[in-house]
Parts: structure tokens; sequence; C-alpha cells
């Protein structure tokens, strides 16, 4: 079985505050555009015209320059295959369990449903509901499944264009698709672009209006040249907090050199409530002129909160396509839209080891003397990331010095808001294989936990290309590949040996459900064509701590022993009660009515707590005596109409008196009796408590040795 390639080292993070620069913001009137109702959708031809001619490498283009950056790479790091049985490896997690899978499917006129070739690249997104509800979309169609229902949504043909959803209210060429479930709203965002030009460049929004894709969505069109500066928007990245939706993107330069070419990335941040709502004006705020040390950040990607929480969005950057660097931006928008104080902080981290311009893929038909050839993966630039607040991962295209193949990295970034802020790498690759365009999920069924599943493409000359996925756990090491889907042939599009791979992969955890992942990748169809596959996979890691709680003792003499029973999770534990932390699982000395709050900790700093009340003991009326038999302490209860004299004495079975215990005034209501019998032998006995010398309790007693 091949192995993954993958050992953390860690670097300290040196903050460069000296380098900040004052970004700007601005706001828009952002006006609803129209509704779209899927199901009255009227055909739509789709039609659309692509220059798919690899570009030259001798070139202006940004293109060209990264085809010039790739043969420099290559020779520094040449292409050295390893055999599998020489991979060094050490301790790997379980892989991921491998769930349901099935292929985006298109209904044509005539015939049966067939798998949906998609366009160039395929640019694979997609989003999962609590209930079940799978929306996927590929560079210009969208495509709806419903897994309890076992049924595609978008009748009759399955799939809807781009050009659908903006209905002929919005005209032009539409692309680069995003999705996100929002689980606080349990909806759903769609969000692409609109034409390559300033003039007409735009980003569409769509907001559905209920948790079933069929129903009406809200369509918006932010400009894609907002600050009329002569730029069009590229390649979107989109994140949601409880209240609002950001959206990152470039602006690109038209018919210039790529070194005049990239003219900043910005970020928009939208109030989400306002669409869902179908308000016709949607609060927005645009951050741009992102600098660092005077230059600007490039490819800024939104990190998600996995649980949508807290007021601060984070931003990942890096220097994308130098053939070997360490630079990692971190950046954070803190407060919401109504917030007039919200500013944007950019910061500049080092990682190690170093990430890098990533290889092509390689496939059947690749001409492995030519680095510009085979399955292109573009640059470096981050392509996924996760925050739970204490805790950054993302994952992004590299090269893998040892091999000169192109891998994942997985990068850990940890207390990103304090001082002691760490970035940490992983080179997650292989000794055949080359991976593509990855994507992360939180795969953990506790918040505390890191574990992840990262999807992503491959292939190799001896594998066709594929959809896979490895395991992250919460030791720190990945498992090793998991195949979900193996391509049926080689892709061949073009007229050469190059061709798009990516641009981007579709991954989403099942909110509802902790612990399910689902992936939407590329893999090659038998005709040379590329479809998108969708599978579940679940998380290996059962290891959620549990505490349950046992009473014992004699809680009604103070004498009540709670002990906290631990499971799951990794020991060993520590315990908490009332706040009083212990190695022992265990409170004693507790009394009958007695509330205590317990925590338990493990060694990973997961918890699981609760609150525990000490049964009372309620007689009523009833007058008694417990235990009994005793050896310790006894207790009588007894009931007093009033305010009366009480007196107690002890027995033996002949009816003599051994002893008065008590004569002392009461009062009304419930009331004990504590006393020990210690002086006493093993043996039987009499107790009778008198009020105002009337009898009032009569009960024999067995005193055990």
């Amino acid at each position: 079985m091949l192995k993954i390639l993958s050992s953390f080292l860690f670097f300290c993070l040196t903050l460069n505050l000296l380098g900040q620069t004052q970004n700007t913001t601005k706001s828009y009137t952002i006006k609803k555009s129209h509704t779209f109702v899927p199901k009255e959708a009227k055909p739509d031809f789709n039609a659309q015209l692509k220059n798919i001619e690899a570009p030259s490498p001798d070139g202006d283009s940004y293109r060209s320059f990264l085809m010039r950056q790739k043969i420099k790479s290559r020779e520094i790091f040449p292409l050295k295959e390893q055999p599998a049985s020489q991979s060094k490896s050490g301790a790997q997690a379980p892989q991921p369990q491998i769930g349901q899978g099935l292929y985006m499917s298109f209904k044509p006129f005539v015939g049966d449903e067939r798998e949906y070739s998609g366009g160039i690249p395929n640019d694979n997104t997609m989003a999962i509901s609590n209930e079940g509800k799978l929306v996927a979309a590929i560079n210009s169609a969208v495509w709806a499944y419903d897994l309890e229902a076992d049924s595609t949504l978008f009748k009759p043909f399955n799939v809807l264009s781009l050009n659908q959803v903006a209905q002929g209210t919005i005209s032009g060429r539409f692309f680069d698709p995003k999705m996100v479930y929002d689980e606080k709203a349990d909806r759903f965002i769609l969000v692409y672009l609109k034409d390559n030009v300033p003039s007409t460049s735009g980003i569409i929004v769509a907001f559905s209006s209920s948790n079933n894709p069929i129903d009406p969505w809200y369509v918006y069109e932010l400009p894609g040249n907002p600050l009329d500066n002569n730029r069009w928007t590229d390649f979107p990245a989109i994140s949601i907090t409880e209240d609002e939706l950001f959206i990152t993107g470039n602006l690109i330069v038209p018919n210039v050199s790529w070194q005049v070419g990239f003219d900043g990335s910005v970020i928009w941040q939208l109030d989400k409530s306002a669409g869902y709502n179908n308000d016709s004006i949607l609060p927005n705020k645009l951050y741009s002129q992102v600098t660092f040390n005077n230059k600007f950040t490039r490819n800024i990607h939104p990190v998600q909160n996995i649980n949508q929480d807290g007021d601060r969005q984070y931003f990942l950057s890096n220097r994308n396509f130098d053939i070997t660097n360490d630079t990692i931006f971190v950046m954070h928008i803190d407060g919401t839209l109504d917030d007039p104080n919200t500013e944007l902080t950019v910061e500049m981290g080092k990682t190690t080891p170093n990430y890098g311009v990533p290889p092509n893929g390689r496939q059947a038909d690749t001409d492995l003397s030519d680095p510009t050839k085979g399955l292109q993966t573009n640059d470096g630039r981050v392509l996924g990331a996760i925050t739970n607040g204490d805790w950054i991962q993302f994952v992004s295209n590299s090269i893998n010095p040892a091999t000169g193949f192109s891998c994942i990295y997985h990068g850990m970034i940890t207390n990103p808001a304090t001082q002691q802020q760490q970035i940490s790498g992983t080179l997650i690759a292989d000794p055949v294989l080359d991976f593509g365009y990855p994507n992360i999920a939180f795969s953990g069924n506790e918040d505390c936990d890191v574990e992840t599943i990262i999807g992503f493409d491959f292939s190799s000359p001896t594998d066709f290309p594929g959809v896979g996925a490895v395991y992250f756990a919460n030791d720190s090491t990945h498992s090793s590949l998991v195949r979900l889907k193996e391509g049926s042939n080689y892709v061949d599009k073009h007229s050469d040996s190059y061709e798009r791979w990516g641009d981007y992969f579709g991954i989403q955890k099942r909110h509802n459900n902790p612990g399910e992942v689902w992936v939407a990748g590329f893999y090659a169809l038998a005709n040379g064509s590329s479809g998108t596959w969708i599978n579940r996979l679940d998380s290996p890691d059962s290891a959620k701590i549990i505490a349950t709680p046992e009473m014992t003792g004699d809680p009604l003499f103070c004498q009540g022993n709670l002990a906290i029973q631990a499971s799951g999770g990794v020991a060993p534990y520590s315990f908490s009660f009332n706040s009083s932390t212990t190695n022992f699982g265990s409170a004693d000395s507790l009394c009958d009515g007695d509330t205590i709050y317990y925590q338990v900790t493990d060694s990973r700093g997961c918890t699981a707590d609760g609150s525990y009340v000490v049964p009372k003991v309620s007689t009523g009326n009833k007058n008694s005596i417990y235990p009994n038999p005793f050896s310790g302490n006894v207790v009588a209860q007894f009931n007093l109409p009033n305010d009366q004299r009480v007196s107690a004495y002890i027995y033996d079975m002949n009816g003599s008196m051994v002893a008065k215990i008590l004569d002392q005034d009461g009062k009304a209501g419930l009331n004990e009796l504590i006393f020990q019998l210690s002086p006493l032998a093993a043996g039987q006995y009499v107790l009778r408590v008198y009020a105002n010398d009337k009898e009032l309790l009569e009960e024999k007693m067995i005193k055990n040795e």
C-alpha cells in the first residue's frame, strides 16, 4: 500500500507588525437583482466560448510566467520516482471510513442518466444540509441531490446552468462557482463570477429561501470593478460567520503583462440575513489595497470557523508563485458590519518546511521531459482553511523536493490570536502519485478535536486521474491515501498533453452528524473527459469523552461518595468537583441535597461536564431510622407538629433502658436525630423518641459487628 510521507515540523511565528500598511474600506448600494425559482427555469443552451489552448512559456501572461517558474523548479527538484517499499513513514493514523459515493449526473433528452462532464477545469464545489440536501457546482452548472430520497432535485435534466440562475436579468459569461451551507440559518449560498472584462465584471450572490434548493433563491450582483479603475474580479473564495458572508477575489488588469496585471486582492463583508430575508438592499463593506510592506498580498483566502462562532474572521495568504518560500500572511477582521471601527489587520509569519510552486500532475500521455505539460496545478496559493479559534489548519499545492512531484502542504497555526502563535507544516506526498487541489474539513466529534479530512485529486503516469483523501488525527499523524474514485482513462481535452485539472475541490462536514464529511473531486471519464465524483467519508475516531456519575455511601449522614467513571477520549484524565481540580475521580463527605458540578478533562484538553444533585430522602409524616442494620452513624427522622421537648432512649430487648441519648427542645417540622452506637455491643435494640413525653417513634435497631 502506498504510504503518505508526513512529519510535522514546528517553528515559532514572528510577527512583523512594522510592515503593516493601512487598507481602505468602502460601502456600496447593492440592490437585489431578481428571484430565481428552479422549478420555473426555462431550457438553456448554456453556450460558452473558451480558449483552451495552452499558453506559451515565453509569453507575457501570468500562466506563461507560471510555466517558466515550473521549468526553473524542475531544474532544482528533478523527478525522482521512489518505490513504495522505500518510502519512509512513521506511525500513521487509521484511514477514514468510506461511505456512499455518487457521480454528478445528467439526464439527456433521450436515454438514461449519465456522468456529467464538467468544463475546463471542473472547479468543484459542494455543500450539504443537515437534512441531506446536497448541492454541487462545477464551472458553469449546478446540481442538487436528496440523499434521503436518493433522487436528483433539479428535474427534468438534473443540471441547471449558472446562466439560468442569472435568469436573463443578469447577462454575461458565468464561471468560478462557490457553494456553502449555513448551519445557523439552515440555508445555502451560491457565489460565482460574471465576465472577465472590467466594463461588465460582476460577482453574483444567490441566497436560498429555505433549506430545500428547489425553492426560490434571492439573487444580488456585486461590482467586479468596484474601484472603477479598469479591473475585473477573478478567483473567488467564501466563508460565513453567524451574521455575515465574506467573499475574497483578485483584481486583474486586462491586456498587460503578469508583472503589472495583478492589482491586489479584495474582501467583501456582507450581511447574509438581508439576503435570506429578500431585502431590496444588501448591506456591505469592501476592503481593498490590502498590502504588507507596501506590496499587495495575493490570493487572500478566508478561514472558515467550524462553528461560525465569534466576531473575528481570519484570512490567509502566501508567496504563491515562489519556487520555495516560508512566508505566511495571517489577517483578521474583528467586528461586524455595523461597527464603524472595523479594520483589517495583516501580519507576517514564517513556517517550516518551505512550500513552493507545484509541478504539473503527470498522466499516461504526459511528456515528462517538458515541465509545462501534464495536469495544470496552478500555483501554491492557499486553497482551503478552517479554524476553531484556537488553531487554524490550511492546505495548498506544493512541490515535494524529495521526488519533484506535486504534493499537498498541510499547515497548522496554533494560538493564532496570541503572541505565542506558531506555524508548522507537513508535506503530504506519495512516492508515485501527484496530488493536486486539496481542501480540508473538520471531522471531529468534539470541538476540542483537531482531526480533519483532506480531500484532493491524484494522478500518475500509471494511475488515471481520480479522487482521494487522507485523515489527520488528534495525535498529528496522517493516514495513508484512500482512493475514493479511480479514473477510466487519462484526460485529453486539449490538443496536446497540457490539461486543466482544478481549479479547486469541494468539501464540507455534515454539521448535525459529527465526523461525517462529504467531498467532490475530479476524475477521468473513459472518453478522455472529466467528471465530478462525490463521496461520504467518516472519521475513524470515536474517542468522545464520556463522564458517568455514580453515587455510593451514606449521604444521609453526609458520608456520600460521588465517583465519576470516565471513558472515551484519551487517558489520563483529570477531574474537577465544584471548581476544585484533582487527579482522583471522586468527591466524598457529601450530604443529601448537595449539588456537585463536575468536569473531566482528558490528555487532549477535551472536557465533559455536568451536575449531580445528591438525592434527598423525604419521609413525609413517616418516622423512621436509617440505616438498619448499622455499624456506625444512625439517623432517626420524625416530624414535630409544633415546637416540643424531645427526648430519646435506647432499650435492650428485655425492655431495660440502656442509655438516655437526648433531652432538648425541638422545632416544628421534619427533624433528624443523628447518633452513634459504638459504645454498644453487637445485638438488637429499640430506639424510643418522645415529644412532650408522648411517644413519637419506636424502632427496632440491629447493630452489626
